[in-house]
């Protein structure tokens, strides 16, 4: 198996994931302080609680992904360039 990254791939994937880090933070602020919800008012502030902090933990993840995407790349490339220049010494050896 062969795995190959076409030129930009990485970053526009990585960038993605970025953007949706940002735009989940940025939504944080507009979550309800107080709900008019009756008896129920305690557990629907629970739940949107419970939701804020889902949603900073999935935007915690897109922006480690984005970063774990990045760095795979970068090795990725770094490994194509040294068996490139092993390749290359083995020509010149034998050539």
């Amino acid at each position: 198996m062969t795995l190959r990254l076409d030129p930009g791939a990485a970053d526009r994937i990585a960038s993605l994931h970025e953007e949706a880090a940002t735009a989940i933070d940025g939504a944080a602020p507009s979550a309800p302080t107080s709900v008019d919800a009756g008896y129920g008012s305690g557990h629907v502030l629970d739940i949107l609680a419970g939701v804020s902090e889902t949603a900073g933990e999935i935007a915690a993840v897109n922006a480690g992904v984005g970063t774990l995407v990045r760095d795979v790349a970068d090795a990725l490339g770094l490994t194509e360039e040294a068996i490139g220049r092993e390749f290359d010494s083995m020509a010149r050896v034998g050539g």
